[in-house]
């Protein structure tokens, strides 16, 4: 079990703000997930994955599948992107955060398509007759989906490689801090038991002599 949250050594809010800025640049999603899958925080969510995909829980027990799964394979990816496309059948990414060899959360980013495997429209029809969604609003939210060329998405890859060093630098800042507030109260505990100890066994020898007189 990990020492420590990943929220203990990292401030979430400016991680927000900087993942909001990011989402306006890009148009892509962007979460960071602890390692019990909750989302701390969160920007760019496609409406097709919220409001159908996570709405049924078939397509959210594929959601949870294909997280799962990512979570799976990311050790094998520490300070790499590992790429898949989700069982509801977008285009995701994630990156493994690390800290002191310990991984205490996951950084996703996508919910795309690229230019050149662009969607079979007919699989997600066949999709929302499957599970009552309604076909016409979910084709539009389908449509409003980002399309990016390969090329777009290694510099898209390069930018949030970028937030992760952030987010490492800080999380790895904080958890010196940490550490050395830890040992420096060791310290003090240890001081103070053996100071503790000392004073019982000075009272107990001057007790003695007293006895003695």
């Amino acid at each position: 079990m990990a020492r420590f949250r990943f929220q203990q050594l990292v401030d979430t809010h400016k991680i927000q703000t900087l993942m909001e800025s990011y989402n306006r640049v890009t148009g892509l999603l962007s979460a960071i997930l602890d390692t019990d899958e909750r989302v701390l925080v969160a920007a760019g969510w496609q409406d097709i994955c919220v409001r159908f995909h996570r709405q049924h829980p078939v397509t959210l027990a594929r959601c949870k599948e294909s997280e799962a799964f990512i979570k799976s394979q990311l050790l094998r990816y520490e300070g790499r992107f590992f790429e898949y496309r989700c069982r509801n059948g977008l285009r995701d990414m994630a990156m493994p955060i690390v800290f002191d060899g310990e991984h205490l959360a996951t950084f996703f980013f996508g919910q795309c398509f690229y230019e050149d495997d662009n969607p079979d429209p007919e699989f997600f029809r066949q999709q929302a007759r499957e599970f009552g969604f309604d076909e016409e609003k979910y084709i539009a939210a389908l449509e409003s989906v980002p399309v990016y060329s390969r090329e777009q998405m290694r510099n898209a890859l390069e930018l949030y490689s970028n937030l992760m060093n952030i987010i490492s630098e800080m999380g790895t800042k904080k958890l010196v801090l940490v550490q050395e507030i830890e040992a420096r109260e060791r310290v003090s505990r240890v001081m103070l038991e053996s100071r503790t100890y000392t004073d019982r066994v000075l009272s107990a020898i001057l007790s003695e002599g007293y006895d003695e007189v």
